[in-house]
């Protein structure tokens, strides 16, 4: 694997973090002091991990100053440190920010930061991926970092974990697989730790998905096969392309040098642009989309079914429903949306009317009472865009609105989803939609309810997330 020149400062701050913080208990911005103490790390499992806020509408550090409310000193200078570790991949984020959140932090332990001129955040102006919305919600890369640190320090031999590449995949997946919500396994901090520790064995990518892409892309091209696990079958490709790929000067990097070779072709023949507006990422999908006008039966056929499903779904946990006010007399398989018992006639709810106009449309609701438990816009047609922007029009008139809003849409037609949710005129509300928005595939969907046969009645709305994807896109 090639060892980037430019990153050996973040290399050697990886080594004083395991060093310090988990062979020790040394803090890495106050070093003189010992907070990475087994009770301070179990207090922040407790409160942050174990007792979850899910009040929808605050900031993660809003939630944070709650949940963290009677922490320790040691509790709150040990998230500052996490703090430092989560921003060292990402080479958008900037100093101000970086800067701003760590002293916010230090701030709630009554700690005085390092100075802006302090030789510690030297290290913080390199980075070396562009990290995605999902990396920007912060919560799952925290957990990680907390349970990994106490799993080192409860280990009988921690610094064989820590020295050994093996090993410490092997924790990380663990720790990883034990989590139950699979939205919330934060692999790319996983990533991101192994290639600072290990630069000689895995790759600067912080995205499955782009691992799993390049081993798909080259894969048959190699006779002797491939291991099992994703990272080897990586280090043994690189081995193969290097013989053809290397430079004089260095070795290739697979998205310098590759990634119009491995990068599908689905994620890029939309026209996408992606733009840094130096304080955001957006996506401009093309003027007009070549959308085709009209919908084929097929669409009409599958959006009605998913309609369905999502009616029967609701109704099955008993929940009460509604259905879009021009769709009410649709049937599936001769089983009319009318004959569900708990389908309402009149919309219980309290906002203006215009609002309520724009609701009154939105394909499915799930309800309890006079409150909305989610919303669901299905996108079958090609244009993939009229329920989002029903959805964005409700986000534009009603900015503080708590409602999970999902995009529920054919496995195809995912990127085209993404797109249209990142669109600058989407990024730009009072919430930026893929904040709000998250995409769940019809297979996803169908194989959900397929397993949970019987169990449907004893589920929660909530259990969506966890075949949900938010609509965010990945790195580089």
């Amino acid at each position: 694997m090639p060892i980037r020149t430019a990153d050996k400062l973040l290399y050697e701050t990886i080594d004083t973090f395991f060093k310090n913080c988990l062979l020790s208990e040394r803090s890495l911005l106050w070093p003189d002091k010992s907070y990475w103490t087994l009770d301070a790390l179990r207090s922040l499992k407790e409160n942050f991990i174990l007792r979850p806020l899910i009040e929808r509408g605050l900031s993660f550090e809003k939630k944070l100053e709650k949940q963290l409310e009677n922490a320790s000193e040691s509790a709150w200078a040990v998230i500052c440190d996490i703090y430092y570790i989560y921003f060292l991949p990402s080479s958008f984020m900037t100093m101000d920010k970086i800067q701003n959140d760590i002293v916010w932090a230090a701030n709630k332990a009554r700690l005085k930061p390092p100075d802006i001129n302090d030789p510690i955040w030297k290290c913080q102006e390199l980075g070396f991926t562009r990290t995605s919305m999902r990396y920007h919600s912060k919560h799952g890369q925290f957990r990680f970092l907390i349970l990994f640190a106490i799993y080192v320090k409860e280990n009988e031999s921690p610094g064989a974990i820590l020295n050994n590449n093996i090993a410490m995949q092997q924790a990380m997946d663990m720790i990883l697989e034990n989590i139950p919500v699979k939205a919330d396994r934060a692999y790319d901090i996983r990533h991101a730790l192994l290639y600072m520790a290990f630069p000689e064995k895995y790759e600067r990518i912080i995205s499955t998905r782009d691992k799993q892409w390049i081993v798909d892309r080259y894969k048959n091209s190699i006779s002797e096969g491939l291991p099992a696990d994703l990272d080897e079958s990586l280090l043994f490709i690189r081995r193969k392309l290097g013989e053809k790929y290397d430079k004089p000067d260095r070795e290739f990097d697979f998205y310098k040098d590759l990634k119009n070779e491995w990068r599908p072709k689905s994620s890029t023949s939309t026209g996408v642009t992606i733009v840094d507006t130096g304080e955001t990422i957006v996506t401009v999908p093309p003027v007009g989309g070549g959308d085709p006008p009209g919908e084929t039966p097929k669409e009409i056929s599958d959006h009605t079914e998913i309609q369905w499903l999502l009616l029967k779904l609701g109704n099955d946990m008993g929940l009460d429903l509604w259905v879009g006010r021009n769709d009410r007399g649709k049937d599936y398989k001769g089983q009319r949306f009318s004959d569900l018992p708990r389908l309402k006639k009149t919309l219980p709810l309290t906002f203006d009317d215009i609002t309520n106009k724009t609701i009154e449309l939105i394909d499915v609701l799930w309800l309890k009472q006079s409150s909305i438990l989610a919303a669901f816009e299905i996108e079958s047609t090609t244009s993939v865009y009229s329920g989002i922007l029903r959805m964005a029009d409700l986000i534009a008139m009603q900015p503080n609105i708590n409602i999970p809003l999902y995009i529920v849409a054919p496995d195809d037609r995912r990127t085209k989803v993404f797109s249209e949710v990142n669109r600058p005129v989407f990024s730009s509300l009072p919430t930026p939609m893929n904040e709000i928005c998250k995409y769940i595939s019809f297979s996803e969907l169908r194989n959900c309810i397929q397993k949970a046969g019987s169990m449907i009645k004893y589920m929660k709305p909530e259990f969506m997330d966890d075949i949900a994807e938010l609509c965010d896109f990945d790195q580089d």
